[in-house]
């Protein structure tokens, strides 16, 4: 089974579009697609733990990244509104569901911080809409902003070669600073969708400075090569994002 891995990544991946579509059809109905999705999820983190053990590189961790990445696009898959976006979404999920499951309990570093990276992107990107259409449970939203971020980052940091205490104290402090811009971010005039680009990218700045601060090369020219990179890419998103009214 362990010399199959490959061909069962890739059936997880196509699994995936046959559960939300089958469950989606002709609409999304969310009592019977949530707990659909929850039984594929399981399944597929039950696997990744035998699989991981299998190979001995069994850890909490390299079992959270997959099985966030999945609600990531789970969510995604909920908030995108049409159906020609949903087909092309699926299909890069697939592909993307399937590359990490191939390389899973791998340590490559440019390998994690991307699919880090994608997963934070999906949470924000669904729990900013959620927020939207749902602000009653406001704090709820908040709360998983934090719990996500900061997981992410401590399963991204898990393979640098510093004690777990300073590694989780690291994922909660940029956990918190996420929540609490999640929570300002909120009260501006724009889409959700920009929002969510808004605060992907501060999570990636304290992502990667801390990264570099952990292994002791953190030094100016990285800092000002990230914030300019940041302010770029959020200054374009302002630049096409319409304006909304606040009732």
């Amino acid at each position: 089974m362990l010399r199959n891995h490959k061909l069962i990544s890739l059936c997880i991946g196509l699994l995936f579009i046959i559960v939300v579509q089958k469950f989606a059809d002709p609409a999304p109905v969310f009592r019977f697609l949530l707990p659909a999705f929850l039984v594929y999820a399981g399944v597929v983190t039950y696997y990744n733990r035998w699989y991981l053990k299998q190979t001995g590189q069994y850890n909490l961790w390299a079992i959270l990244r997959p099985f966030f990445l999945l609600c990531a696009a789970f969510g995604m898959f909920l908030v995108i509104p049409s159906d020609g976006l949903r087909g092309l979404f699926l299909i890069f999920s697939v592909l993307i569901i399937t590359a990490c499951e191939i390389i899973l309990g791998k340590q490559a570093e440019n390998l994690l911080l991307n699919q880090t990276l994608l997963t934070a992107f999906g949470v924000f990107m669904t729990l900013f809409a959620a927020n939207h259409y749902l602000p009653t449970y406001g704090p709820v939203f908040l709360v998983s902003v934090f719990f996500a971020s900061a997981l992410l980052t401590r399963s991204f940091y898990e393979s640098i070669p510093q004690s777990n205490r300073v590694k989780m104290v690291g994922a909660i402090i940029i956990g918190l600073f996420c929540a609490q811009i999640f929570w300002v971010f909120n009260f501006l005039p724009f889409h959700f969708s920009a929002l969510s680009l808004f605060l992907f990218n501060f999570f990636y700045f304290c992502l990667i400075l801390n990264y570099y601060h952990l292994f002791h090369i953190l030094n100016l020219k990285k800092i000002q090569f990230h914030l300019v990179l940041i302010a770029a890419t959020s200054l374009a998103v302002l630049l096409v994002t319409p304006w909304k009214i606040i009732s």
